[in-house]
């Protein structure tokens, strides 16, 4: 206790000079922080939550965070169920620093937040007492819920907002609130933020209700357990900030043994500012400078890119997606400047042009092989929520049949490079509401997604027989060796009463493709 109030006094003189950004700056200084939490099976719950927090309060008080407006923490990086907490309700206008009606880890977070005047975003398991009158949810024995919440705390150490995350992934002993909650909370420098965690991103709601509702800036905190070819974690965040041309905070959860990491700041259109996907679990908190949508003339400082060659991050688990139920066709083993193709499944078509060259390797040395392909259907994430996948895409193959794709090689470090893309162009038309939501896709063979002056994203909407289509080309226009896929890639919300999809879907009426027949391979 007397090292901890050492450290806050230390902060307190350090303060005092810092700079807070303003509402008429063109920027803001953001931290997010990719965490590996230290847990002992032999240590109790409350030891290792008092060991993250302590943790969490070095990043807050160090050199690097001086110049933060906000920063921000991921998914399960501090307590369990075991040490959960209560936190005040928004409206209560509470700080809980010194309140003992609250457990330490929001007390002291709440003080940091105070002596370090920053705005801090932290998730944390909280405990709530279970409503008096008839409610669907379990109520645990000791008559508490258990939330998977984002608090935040401002710069006084107030809780300003606290979401409480509503598309669970298998987490046990977890409620959610009775419907998805739009939380969303304004700062001191003129942006408004909106939140949400995880698995949220995979659904329509709060998510894009958010954007619907004019947020321009998301909190993002996650454990994710990326996935091979167009789910790994930085790239689908860099996907989604980009058709939504939000700024995007995202702070990832660092175990990379078991699928976890994935941590950024995107700028929109922009792309990334920094971003990250570890090969060995870490802690480290990343500081960008964040352009306001708000501001057309603020610059982009985009920092050197972070990037592991694929020897390394073969530590990385990646778990693979349900491709088995694609329509797919082989990409041929030799050199071809003007490769078309139009592949079809339950209505859906994708019209793939190709330039590209084959080398086939001299020695005995491994090679990845491509598979075009069409998918509109249902999948299973995990058999905790079903949802509905529609996709044209390509993505690299350990071998030459389709349950070799979206594996890798053993030994990446003996693997040739036998294709050169030189040019992928992607088309196709779907529905055009808010029921479908669609996005450029892409990650190489490192793990990380294709800068944004890499390609091109285009949607034209079209009116025919009274109906609203979106007509979508995606172009890959820089040469690419590394390719792991590339593609147009969206979800189809179906049922949104409980925010996932349910199993039963409609076929998407097309009207355009290149090609009116199937090229057969």
């Amino acid at each position: 206790m007397k090292i901890r109030t050492v450290i806050i006094s230390i902060a307190f003189c350090v303060v005092l000079s810092e700079q807070k950004s303003s509402p008429s700056d063109d920027h803001y200084w953001a931290g997010v922080v990719e965490f590996s939490y230290k847990e002992k099976e032999t240590e109790a719950p409350d030891v290792n939550t008092a060991k993250n927090l302590e943790r969490y309060i070095e990043l807050i008080n160090s050199t690097e965070a001086d110049t933060v407006d906000i920063m921000v923490f991921p998914e399960y990086g501090l307590n369990a169920i075991e040490t959960a907490s209560f936190v005040p309700a928004p409206s209560e206008r509470i700080a809980p620093c010194n309140n003992y009606e609250y457990e330490s880890i929001v007390r002291d977070l709440s003080c940091m937040a105070k002596v370090r005047q920053k705005y801090l975003v932290v998730n944390l398991v909280e405990k709530a007492l279970c409503p008096e009158n008839d409610d669907w949810r379990v109520c645990a024995p000791d008559g508490l819920y258990r939330f998977n919440t984002n608090v935040v705390f401002d710069r006084n150490g107030f809780v300003i907002a606290r979401y409480r995350k509503y598309n669970l992934f298998g987490e046990r002993g977890i409620n959610t609130t009775l419907s998805a909650e739009s939380v969303r909370f304004e700062t001191d420098f003129g942006v408004t933020f909106g939140t949400f965690i995880c698995f949220d991103l995979m659904f329509e709601n709060p998510a894009l209700q958010l954007i619907r509702d004019g947020v321009t800036d998301i909190i993002f905190t996650t454990m994710w357990f990326s996935e091979l070819p167009f789910l790994s974690g930085v790239q689908i965040q860099q996907a989604w900030a980009y058709q939504n041309n939000v700024n995007f905070l995202a702070s990832g959860a660092s175990h990379p043994a078991i699928g976890s990491t994935g941590t950024g700041v995107f700028a929109g259109k922009h792309g990334r500012i920094v971003a990250v996907m570890n090969y060995q679990a870490d802690v480290k908190l990343y500081v960008a400078q964040v352009p306001k949508i708000d501001k057309p003339q603020a610059t982009i400082a985009r920092q050197p890119i972070i990037k592991y060659n694929p020897s390394e991050m073969s530590s990385l688990k990646l778990k693979r997606d349900q491709i088995d139920a694609y329509e797919t066709v082989n990409l041929r083993l030799e050199s071809n400047s003007d490769y078309k193709l139009t592949l079809c499944q339950n209505q859906l078509c994708c019209n793939f042009t190709l330039n590209y060259t084959f080398t086939l390797p001299t020695s005995n040395q491994q090679f990845y092989r491509y598979r075009l392909a069409v998918h509109n259907g249902i999948r299973t994430f995990d058999g905790f929520a079903d949802g509905t996948i529609t996709t044209c895409a390509i993505f690299a193959c350990a071998g030459d049949r389709l349950e070799s794709c979206a594996t890798r090689f053993d030994n990446p470090a003996a693997t040739a490079d036998a294709f050169q893309f030189h040019s992928i162009d992607l088309h196709g038309v779907f529905p055009s509401s808010e029921d479908v939501f669609l996005l450029p896709n892409s990650v190489d063979m490192s793990i990380m997604p294709l800068e944004v002056d890499e390609f091109v994203y285009s949607e034209r909407q079209f009116v025919q027989d009274s109906v609203t289509y979106k007509e979508i080309r995606h172009t890959l226009i820089s040469p690419r060796s590394d390719l792991f896929s590339f593609a147009i890639w969206g979800r189809k919300f179906v049922n949104k009463d409980n925010g996932a999809d349910a199993a039963v879907v409609s076929a998407v009426l097309v009207l355009f493709a290149f090609i009116c027949s199937f090229v057969v391979m």
